[in-house]
C-alpha cells in the first residue's frame, strides 16, 4: 500500500483555519466531502467525533490522525491538513498538533485503514519529513515529500 495512491494534491489543505479540535475536524471533513467523491459529511463528522470521544487521535511530534469507520465512503479516503500555528488536539505529548491526516474507511474494511495509520506513523519518524510538510507552500510539495519517503529516499 502506498499512501500517495490515496492522497493527491486536491486532498491536501494548507493553512487550516480551525483553532480547536472540533473546528479542525469539521474543516477536514468538509474538505473530504468536497474532494473525495460522494461522501456524506454529517455522517463522517459524527463517526470521527464519536471516535475522538473514545480517546484523542493526537499523537506526538505535532501529528494527529483523526479517523473512523463508517458507511459514508466506499473505500479508504484520506485528506491532509496543515496548521502552521498548531492546535490543541489533546496529543499524547501535550504539544499542539500541526499535521493532520483525516482517514475514513468503510465499516466492512480494516486492512487498508490499519496499514495507512502504520505508514503515517512510520513516515513521521523519518528525519526532516515533518519539517518538509510544514514548510510546504503547495500541495504538490507534500506529495513529493511523501513519495520520496515511500520510495526510501529522503
Amino acid at each position: 500500500m502506498r499512501l500517495t495512491d490515496y492522497i493527491g494534491p486536491e486532498h491536501i489543505k494548507l493553512n487550516l483555519e480551525g483553532t480547536d479540535k472540533q473546528e479542525v475536524i469539521e474543516e477536514l471533513v468538509e474538505h473530504m466531502s468536497e474532494h473525495c467523491g460522494s461522501c456524506d459529511a454529517d455522517t463522517i463528522l459524527e463517526a470521527v467525533m464519536n471516535r475522538e470521544r473514545d480517546g484523542s487521535t493526537g499523537l506526538e511530534k505535532g501529528i494527529a490522525i483523526p479517523h473512523a469507520k463508517c458507511d459514508a465512503v466506499d473505500k479508504l479516503r484520506i485528506v491532509v491538513g496543515i496548521s502552521k500555528e498548531g492546535v490543541d488536539f489533546e496529543a499524547q505529548d501535550g504539544q499542539p498538533s500541526h499535521l493532520f491526516f483525516l482517514m475514513i474507511a468503510p465499516s466492512t474494511e480494516s486492512g487498508p485503514h490499519v496499514q495507512a495509520i502504520a505508514k503515517i506513523v512510520k513516515m513521521i519518524k523519518v528525519d526532516g519529513f515533518r519539517q518538509k510538510l510544514l514548510k510546504a507552500e503547495r500541495p504538490e510539495q507534500i506529495i513529493v515529500a511523501m513519495e520520496r519517503v515511500e520510495n526510501g529516499e529522503q
